[in-house]
């Protein structure tokens, strides 16, 4: 994977740690707006008692309110409609829009009536929630009608989704196109979880690997491969064991659905689609009323002259189109920002290098201490960036005096320790000289001695807006650990549970009564074992 080779230079850097939860499209979506010069305000929202944050954005006296990517140009009619598989179905098939072949059942309907039908269709077969998400309860390309009885019971009773739709699987490429009035903005091609073989590294390493790589990618920071029963499966059904050392260049799927939560690489594949799939993108958002924007998943033939349509998605997450692992990022954002407020379409913000303080406004809201925080717009969107290392020893008070000063000429950037007694700066300004300045006053100030700049260099990374005394150990660092603590405890869990069931799988074949008929003749073995067993000569 190579980080950065051909992302958007304006997000580089610029997506802090909060944001890689589930808030990557909110986040891009307001910094692309608040660059602009347009006001943003967050706020809590109670959707039958749970907090959810929400955000809206305003403009000469209009104001547009979002949740996610999805804004509110999209009717409440549209997003219940998109929101049930079924009913989507429905409104596409009405339009004489391609979806696969398949039926939606209700709750009601018995598993027996579930499995009858199933027998009318060709497999492979797919079964789905009708109101999942990312994934969860898709049980893809079922081959047989023992594989699709197991799905319909871990689907309807163990993930507790009654409602179901059952429908051929179509084989191609399954496809993310994120379409805007009736523009095609992007496409992502969703490669299933995988791993390539390097001939060194053991398939678990290679996954762990993997991981590492995924957590340089904004939005797949918190989205590992997780090492579960059905990738031990995949990787059983494949030949390998998690020891096994695939040869180099040899890639194995993990996982047979390509959502990125599950693991999926994103990769752009804009470039690629025709203009048949195109239109039946476009065609499938025009055929729900009030849908002005969604992501549209596709299956697409290898030609990519056509495809069918799975579902659309209101709230589609923008993070795999501006974050590819391989392919072009597109501006999603911007052209989203566009839509919305046409008058700000000649603001430019492609060179600007500030973004907001996005944890201080996640953390105010999720302690209640606040229910809106408003962020006026930046002043100027581009600054001028230093990075120093000063010599040390220095007073604890020394870092506070640095951040007071900073404050004081209204700059931006942080201060912290570099190493047991250097302190590294990062001082952005509206002008070079604004950071001159700033350099000047730090040499010629006495309050703390004689100071010493070690190094001095342009600084190119993002700069968050104010100025803020940074610890290296801080809440962020303890966060990153409990999010890992938690992950090894799921693969801890997982691992637990193939422990009991494999000890579960012994103790029913020792009760069996094949293992005692067979008793006489291993203790015949283990005797005819111990006589022919190579005797080792004493010297």
């Amino acid at each position: 994977m190579q980080q950065n080779r051909n992302w958007l230079p304006h997000y580089i850097d610029a997506v802090p740690l909060e944001a890689r939860r589930k808030k990557t499209s909110m986040y891009v979506i307001a910094l692309e707006a608040w660059r602009r010069g347009i006001t943003v305000k967050f706020y809590n929202h109670s959707n039958e008692g749970k907090l959810q944050i929400r955000y809206s954005l305003s403009y000469q006296g209009r104001e547009h309110h979002f949740q996610g990517s999805k804004g509110d140009l999209v009717s409440e009619e549209a997003y219940n409609i998109c929101d049930n598989k079924g009913l989507t179905n429905d409104y596409l098939t009405k339009a004489g829009v391609p979806t696969p072949k398949g039926r939606r059942f209700g709750a009601e309907a018995t598993d027996e009536e579930v499995i009858e039908y199933s027998r009318t269709l060709v497999y492979p077969l797919v079964i789905k929630p009708t109101n999942g998400c990312a994934g969860k309860g898709v049980i893809a390309n079922i081959e047989t009608e023992q594989e699709f009885i197991e799905a319909l019971t871990y689907v309807r009773q163990q993930l507790n989704f009654p409602e179901v739709i059952v429908e051929r699987f179509v084989t191609g490429d399954e496809i993310r196109i994120y379409v805007l009035g009736d523009k095609v903005l992007g496409a992502a091609n969703r490669r299933p979880a995988n791993i390539v073989g390097d001939g060194i590294h053991t398939v678990q390493q290679l996954i762990r690997l993997k991981n590492k790589e995924r957590k340089s990618i904004p939005h797949l920071y918190f989205r590992p491969i997780k090492l579960d029963r059905e990738v031990r499966q995949s990787i059983e059904s494949a030949g390998y064991t998690l020891e096994s050392i695939p040869k180099a260049g040899k890639r194995i799927y993990l996982r047979k659905i390509s959502n990125v939560s599950a693991g999926g690489d994103p990769i752009d594949v804009t470039d690629q689609l025709t203009d048949e799939v195109k239109k039946i993108a476009v065609d499938a958002v025009k055929a729900v009323p009030g849908l002005a924007q969604c992501g549209v998943d596709m299956i697409i033939d290898p030609s990519f002259k056509t495809g069918v349509i799975l579902e659309l998605n209101t709230k589609a997450g923008l993070g795999s189109h501006i974050y590819p692992i391989e392919g072009n990022a597109k501006d999603i954002p911007k052209a989203i920002i566009d839509y919305y407020f046409p008058e700000t379409i000649e603001i430019k913000t492609e060179n600007s290098n500030v973004f907001f303080d996005f944890k201080s406004i996640i953390d105010s809201l999720q302690s209640r201490s606040v229910v809106e925080i408003e962020i006026a717009p930046p002043s100027p969107v581009t600054v001028k960036a230093k990075r120093f290392v000063i010599d040390g020893p220095f007073h604890v008070g020394f870092q506070n005096w640095l951040l007071k000063q900073a404050i004081a000429n209204n700059l931006h950037g942080f201060v912290q320790k570099f190493n047991k007694q250097d302190v590294e700066v990062v001082v952005a300004g509206k002008t070079v000289e604004d950071v001159e300045a700033f350099k000047q006053h730090l040499i010629q100030s006495t309050a703390f001695g004689r100071i010493e700049i070690s190094v001095e260099e342009e600084y190119s990374k993002p700069v968050k807006k104010g100025f803020e005394l940074v610890n290296k150990f801080n809440i962020m660092t303890l966060e990153h650990l409990e999010d890992e603590l938690t992950m090894m405890k799921k693969e801890y869990a997982q691992l637990e549970k193939e422990k009991n069931r494999f000890e579960r799988r012994m103790r029913e074949i020792r009760k069996s009564r094949t293992w005692k008929l067979t008793m006489p003749i291993r203790k015949v073995a283990m005797v005819l074992r111990s006589i022919l067993k190579p005797k080792t000569a004493k010297m």
